[in-house]
């Protein structure tokens, strides 16, 4: 947490100096590119920026060399502390702040630094937190605000990196549901395209133009060139007015942890003809099984044992889900609506912790990403067990980022360690570790070293670590006294977590089990289970105490005994099926076939039989089949097509424009070149758009001299020389060649 705060220290004062005011926050001292400057003992000055500047590496070189007092600083985004005249930008910076657990204003110390014996108050970036920050969305253009007081005199050093700036100030910055006009064979125009916006989002590329576009996408270079060949170039999609391309949360997560980028992609977009891209945002999908969708801020009933189905989308970040009830309670979460407690395709059970006499359980971001993979649709499903009713609220959990790039120790479960281990990060709640003692145990025979920490940003040979513990051959389980968990006290950050990394050179288990005994739910009799079994016919009814029933399922009410226990009565109902059609919705490219039921397909069709299940039940399937429309070549989309009737002018920079005719339509008949230019003109027929304007190069077929301001005829024959030589999409290719400009007409 001291990094991160330190860091955006450097992203918010790196975002703000320059000038001789800055006496109040109405005057401040703007800093754009650089700053140098002086200021005078005691001073407290103001400066501001744009966070366009980033990222800087400041610097404060005392006049003391024996300094001790370090430079006071607080940040805010708005001249008066903590009022914000909110809009788009602004509130989406703060929530994110909010969830790396930075809250603003706030106010920071400088880290002291000697460098070759001289004091300094350093503010560099690491590198990591200054992509984290990027990532998270401080590339957008908002203004802020720094009070700086500084003790000692001294000197200020302000270093920027002017280069996204600059990419930023020539660019398109496309957000969600955005529109992009594009001109024609365009390749200067640059698209940047945001990770920070997109990351939870399904996103969709769609172009509506009269010609295929390409986008090009290019990983930390703006000014690059849109071709295979640029090393710049990461992906590339085609479009037309059909094929669209859609990007996915996984494909936004894989693109972050993978390109240099630091979540700022840059993109061009190239076609023969105008058009427009526009970046969609494709909604959720439909609930599947009825579930009941949950609601940050609205809380839900639970019945005991509530046998309901909730569902919650799978792109929700840190969410905090509170129970009004002092009993013990667990949520089950699955990939599909139709599951019990306790079936194999449960991904995993969190229980609920207790605190002030009601429940809770917390998941971050990275734990609801992780149970997200294993999602067959846009949510995840979960089922809740209380034996007593609640009230359930989830909400959104400010969680730090020390929090959300953890992994939670549980009591009692084992953890799977290797060599690669000792990247990963271990948090501990320290609630529910006090005052109880714990056994570190390990089932390896080679040393395994456990190093606690107050902060997640650790190493392991840090002279702060709150405690080692080594567990090998001779000692392969430790007992970590109550009194020693309880001098963590005062070590324990905001967020009221523990940190724990493992350092080990085989694989292994280790094991944290608290000694803490285990809950009771307090003065409830045990409940009184009776189950009814019944089954339905398809279009039949079932009553049962004022509910009617028409599906399939399992149904449960509380009631209550005679000794004041819950009385739990289950319905398990089965509702026999109609057989609902079956539909294979199938798209393969152009050229290829497809067998379905005996026949075979080579055309985009719609069709249906009947066929019958193993119990002789007619059902109906369906064939959606969709065949790709042929693919363009690259040589169309590089050249512009010739017809009858154009007429070309023509000088000596068009030797580098490729033209290309049907060669159908111009072999009908024969054809005649009328030329106007002062000389030659020079006619090159070849078989593929990449040739030479030279006779003897291999690819040209015919060369065709037109004399100045004269006329050449192309026979029939002539055209039926050439048929071989005509590529798969039926085109020749032409070059020309003059040195006076003048019109060529064909006819």
């Amino acid at each position: 947490m001291k990094h991160l705060f330190s860091i955006l220290f450097v992203v918010l004062f790196a975002t703000s100096m320059l000038a001789q005011t800055g006496l109040t926050c109405e005057d401040p001292i703007p800093v754009d590119k650089s700053y140098v400057g002086t200021v005078n003992a005691g001073d407290e000055l103001w400066y501001t920026a744009s966070t366009w500047d980033l990222p800087m590496h400041v610097y404060f070189s005392p006049d003391i060399p024996d300094s001790k007092r370090s430079p006071e600083v607080m940040i805010d985004f708005t001249c008066n502390e903590g009022n914000y005249n909110h809009d788009q930008k602004l509130d989406s910076v703060i929530n994110i702040l909010s969830t790396m657990g930075l809250e603003l204003p706030a106010e920071f110390l400088c880290d002291k630094v000697v460098r070759d014996g001289k004091v300094e108050w350093d503010l560099s970036i690491d590198e990591r937190y200054r992509d984290q920050l990027t990532e998270y969305g401080l590339t957008h253009n908002i203004q802020a605000f720094v009070k700086v007081y500084f003790p000692d005199g001294g000197e200020i050093r302000l270093t920027p990196d002017p280069t996204f700036q600059d990419c930023m100030a020539n660019s398109h910055y496309a957000m969600l549901s955005d529109t992009i006009d594009i001109a024609a064979n365009d390749s200067s125009t640059m698209i940047v395209l945001p990770y920070s916006e997109w990351k939870d989002e399904e996103v969709r590329f769609v172009w509506m133009g009269e010609e295929p576009a390409r986008v090009w996408v290019a990983e930390d270079e703006c000014h690059f060139t849109p071709v295979n060949a640029s090393v710049f170039v990461r992906a590339k999609y085609d479009l037309d007015n059909v094929t669209n391309k859609v990007l996915t949360p996984a494909d936004m997560k894989s693109a972050i942890d993978n390109w240099i980028g630091a979540g700022i992609f840059y993109g061009k977009v190239l076609s023969a003809a105008p058009g427009k891209l526009v970046v969609e945002r494709i909604p959720l999908g439909e609930i599947q099984g009825g579930a009941t969708l949950l609601k940050h801020g609205e809380s839900v009933r639970l019945q005991a044992n509530d046998s309901r189905v909730f569902c919650f989308p799978k792109t929700w970040k840190s969410t905090e889900f509170l129970a009004n009830t002092q009993y013990l309670m667990a949520m089950h979460v699955a990939n599909t609506p139709d599951f019990q407690p306790g079936d194999a395709n449960v991904l995993t059970v969190y229980p609920f912790t207790k605190e002030n006499g009601k429940r809770k359980l917390q998941l971050t971001s990275g734990d609801i990403s992780n149970l997200g993979t294993s999602a067959t649709d846009d949510y995840l499903y979960v089922r809740f067990t209380c034996n007593t009713a609640t009230t359930l609220t989830p909400q959104r959990w400010n969680v730090s980022s020390c929090v959300d790039k953890t992994v939670l120790i549980t009591s009692g479960v084992p953890i799977a360690l290797s060599s690669s281990s000792s990247k990963i990060v271990y948090r501990m709640l320290y609630a529910d570790w006090k005052d109880y003692d714990f056994t570190a145990a390990w089932n390896n025979t080679t040393t395994l070293s456990a190093y606690v920490a107050s902060y997640c940003d650790f190493v392991t040979t840090a002279t702060d670590l709150l405690t080692t513990i080594v567990l090998n051959r001779r000692r392969p389980s430790y007992k970590v006294t109550s009194s020693v968990v309880g001098t963590w006290a005062t070590s324990v950050q905001s967020d009221g977590f523990i940190f724990v990394r493992f350092v080990t050179t085989e694989n292994g288990q280790a094991t944290f089990t608290s000694s803490k005994p285990a809950e009771e739910d307090p003065l409830l009799p045990d409940p009184v289970y009776t189950t009814i079994n019944d089954t339905l016919c398809f279009g039949e009814t079932y009553d049962w105490e004022g509910t009617t029933y028409t599906e399939t399922g399992k149904y449960e009410k509380t009631f209550t005994a005679a000794n004041g226990a819950d009385s739990i009565v289950t319905l398990n109902l089965l509702v026999l099926p109609e057989v609902k059609p079956v539909i294979t919705d199938v798209t393969i490219d152009y050229g290829q076939t497809y067998d379905w039921n005996g026949k075979t397909y080579t055309q985009s069709a719609t069709d249906t039989i009947t066929l019958q299940d193993a119990m002789g039940c007619d059902y109906l399937a369906i064939l959606k089949l969709t065949v790709m429309d042929k693919p363009v070549s690259p040589c169309v989309l590089a050249s512009i097509e010739l017809k009858a009737g154009d007429q070309l002018t023509l000088n000596l920079d068009s030797a580098f424009t490729i033209y290309r005719i049907n060669y159908a339509e111009f072999a009908a008949q024969d054809r005649i070149l009328t030329w106007t230019g002062a000389t030659d003109l020079h006619t090159f027929v070849a078989e593929t758009c990449t040739f030479a304007v030279a006779p003897y190069n291999k690819h040209v077929h015919v060369y065709v001299p037109v004399p100045a301001q004269g006329e050449t005829l192309w026979t029939v024959d002539q055209w039926a020389d050439l048929a071989t030589f005509v590529d798969e999409d039926g085109y020749l290719y032409l070059r020309f060649l003059t040195e006076k400009e003048g019109v060529l007409t064909v006819e």
